[in-house]
């Protein structure tokens, strides 16, 4: 723990004041090419590139469907989604009007839907 407290206070191992760049407030720190290499290396790794989310007509319909088939809850099975320029159609049978107002609700948060076409009839 005294070294700690030596490194904390800026001194070498001999109880001296250390040179500059040569401790750090956490651990001794050696100047060297290896570090800053290693350090370098690790700075770049850190970076990454971000897609751009694809947007496109078929990708969007394929996240509505993937929303919708994420809700076990939900009788899909007459139930029909297409999308063009951001205007979402969802079509078909449902059996109450929860599972309709569900429906148009995970639709219309889906990114990518500008406007839906809500065609869901409920099936008496």
């Amino acid at each position: 723990l005294g070294g700690l407290v030596r490194v904390a206070r800026g001194e070498d191992e001999s109880g001296g004041l250390a040179k500059h760049g040569s401790v750090c407030y956490h651990f001794p720190v050696k100047r060297s090419f290896a570090g800053a290499l290693l350090l370098a290396l690790a700075l770049c790794s850190c970076t990454r590139t971000v897609q751009e989310e694809d947007l496109s007509d078929p990708a969007v319909k394929a996240n509505i469907e993937l929303q919708l088939k994420g809700r076990p809850e939900l009788d899909l099975r007459y139930v029909t989604v297409d999308v063009h320029s951001g205007i979402a159609t969802v079509s078909g049978l449902v059996p109450d009007l929860e599972q309709q107002r569900l429906i148009d609700r995970l639709v219309r948060r889906t990114r990518g839907v500008d406007h839906i076409l809500n065609n869901l009839v409920i099936q008496e």
